[in-house]
């Protein structure tokens, strides 16, 4: 349904399904023009796709997600050209490309109610497949979150690029 407070379709059930989510927020306060390939990791109803659209220089932006609503949401919000979504299990079979320019993600943490910081790090790990060398991962999560040691492990470059709001923003190149 449509949401004014979004100007967006979105449903209970998604998430931050009424309102801005504010680590998604502060990400695109920070989030420079991107170019080529994007990949939106967990895209929701599309708010951050939207925001990589914004460049001119971004040739696609691909959006992944496990639940089939969110991909109908960001498919009615986005009539881009360049945007596609796509249903799938991005833990269990990653994105299926190694060669985005980009990746942008605001990676969930919680399943079935229950924090799991495991998903997100597993998402993570996925992007580091999914970008092509001297690719860039913009990140936004909650500041308590440990994700620094696997973006380590997977990017020659991390860098934190702003805290606020409860947020920390990271950009990782690989």
């Amino acid at each position: 349904r449509f949401v004014p407070e979004l100007n967006l379709s979105s449903q209970p059930g998604l998430f931050s399904w009424d309102k801005f989510d504010i680590g998604s927020a502060v990400l695109i306060e920070v989030l420079p023009e991107l170019h080529g390939r994007v990949g939106d990791f967990g895209c929701g109803y599309g708010l951050l796709s939207l925001a990589a659209l914004r460049s001119a220089e971004v040739t696609a932006v691909i959006g992944y997600d496990l639940d089939r609503r969110a991909v109908a949401a960001a498919r009615a919000n986005i009539r881009d050209p360049r945007f596609k979504a796509v249903w799938i299990d991005l833990a269990a079979k990653g994105a299926g490309v190694s060669d985005l320019d980009a990746i942008v993600m605001n990676p969930p943490f919680h399943r079935a109610g229950i924090e799991d910081q495991n998903l997100g790090i597993t998402l993570i790990a996925r992007a580091a497949e999914a970008l092509r060398k001297g690719g860039v991962l913009w990140l936004t999560a909650n500041r308590h979150l440990p994700y620094e040691a696997v973006l380590k492990a997977r990017f020659r470059n991390v860098t934190t690029v702003t805290d606020a709001e409860g947020f920390k923003v990271v950009r990782a190149l690989k």
